[in-house]
């Protein structure tokens, strides 16, 4: 009887992690492109926009941070997801109406905090629920309803954005927010049990200390170092690609930002959902290895074009190598958490890395830019990304043991 009572509840949670996933895409990964297109049309000069979107970045660096290690200690996690939801749709209606500097740093620092807290959340309840042999299959498939979701929201902001102008999404990404507190209502209380390892390392010394302790393993800070520097050279890139579009006027600034998302989320979905299937038959390195190669090939093309073209295949190439990464990304900290016990810390201190790094690479994307122009600015990140390739293929050993499956 009590497994005959479980399978309903697991259902009820799969399906509010499927519609949370999809639903709040937008709201996780493409807040600062539609923020960078309506900037843009304000008039604000590049170093601007720059900072403003490295404030959403800094939020997000000390709350994944910080949510990593108490989702470790804490059993909250519908409560931490409503409260996400709601600090979201009161940040966004604050940048839609006050366009001003200030207003917009403080607000967009909120919302990226809030924002950056639906990931590890979202692996935290999937790894509860799934467990140790699902977690990778249920995360490939949280991935593949996120670019899902990117996609079929990117088609509905550029119509918006063609009918009301480039504020629209922004509405549009509150209104998703508030629209996700229904599925948090979703979950059953068992996403509320508590960890396995709750209650301990609760200090900050305690915290710092397994912090070290964790770095100590060299394959973990090789990784950890190449997925700070691949964001370093890949965090630009896009809003780049909307800034130059509607610099050079060449059409709908709204358009882009969408066309964007959709090309390169409709590329990731069955690229995630396969390798969230095959990860315990298949090695990490080499597949990770060529997700990272593909990254100064994107910017090779958009130096050399910035048209319609060979925006769609700059676009394609990111889905492919994002697709990748981002369901590795838990693969590889899984392997190396496996005895430690502080997964959701490992994942919320790599989350934050990579958006310390995305932060660096639009606050120096937008000086270079401003000092050297557009195209000087991509044959750098390329030339970044051709070095964190060679790292990884140089120093990070192979993760996953395939016999012992």
């Amino acid at each position: 009887m009590a497994e005959n009572r479980a399978q309903p509840r697991h259902r009820k949670d799969d399906l509010s992690l499927d519609g949370l996933s999809f639903l709040l895409a937008d709201v996780q990964d493409n807040l600062g492109n539609f923020l960078t297109a309506f900037l843009t049309l304000q008039h604000w000069p590049s170093n601007r926009i720059g900072v403003a979107i490295a404030a959403g970045g800094l939020g997000a660096v000390l709350a994944r941070f910080v949510g990593g290690w108490t989702l470790d200690i804490v059993a909250r996690r519908r409560l931490m997801l409503a409260l996400c939801c709601v600090v979201t749709c009161a940040s966004v209606g604050v940048m839609a109406w006050l366009p001003l500097f200030y207003p917009i740093l403080l607000a967009h620092f909120i919302a990226g905090g809030a924002g950056a807290l639906f990931t590890p959340i979202l692996a935290a309840i999937s790894q509860h629920t799934a467990g140790a042999k699902g977690y990778i299959a249920r995360m490939g498939r949280n991935e593949s309803f996120n670019h899902l979701g990117n996609a079929s929201s990117g088609l509905l902001m550029s119509i918006l954005g063609k009918m009301m102008g480039p504020v629209a999404p922004l509405w549009g990404v509150g209104g998703l927010a508030a629209v996700s507190l229904l599925l948090v209502g979703g979950f059953s209380s068992q996403v509320d049990e508590p960890p396995e390892h709750s209650g301990k390392s609760v200090s900050a010394h305690e915290t710092l200390r397994a912090v070290f302790t964790l770095l100590s393993e060299p394959r973990l800070t090789v990784f950890l170092a190449t997925y700070l520097l691949f964001n370093m050279a890949n965090g630009a890139v896009v809003p780049l690609m909307i800034e130059r579009y509607a610099f050079l006027h060449l059409g709908n600034p709204a358009t882009v930002p969408a066309t964007c998302i959709v090309v390169a989320q409709i590329t990731m979905v069955p690229v995630a959902y396969l390798v969230g299937k095959k990860a315990p038959h298949w090695p990490r390195k080499p597949l990770f290895v060529l997700a990272l190669a593909l990254q100064p090939v994107r910017d090779s093309l958009v130096v050399l074009s910035a048209g319609w073209p060979a925006l769609i295949v700059i676009q394609i190439l990111d889905g492919l190598s994002s697709g990748i990464i981002l369901v590795l990304f838990y693969a590889i900290l899984a392997d190396i958490a496996v005895k430690s016990g502080r997964r959701n810390l490992l994942i919320g201190l790599g989350l934050a890395l990579g958006t310390v790094g995305a932060l660096l690479s639009n606050l120096a994307s937008g000086m270079l830019t401003s000092s050297y122009g557009f195209s000087m600015t991509f044959v750098a990140l390329g030339v970044a990304g051709v070095i964190v390739a060679g790292l990884f293929a140089l120093g990070m050993p192979e993760t996953h043991s395939i016999s012992s499956d």
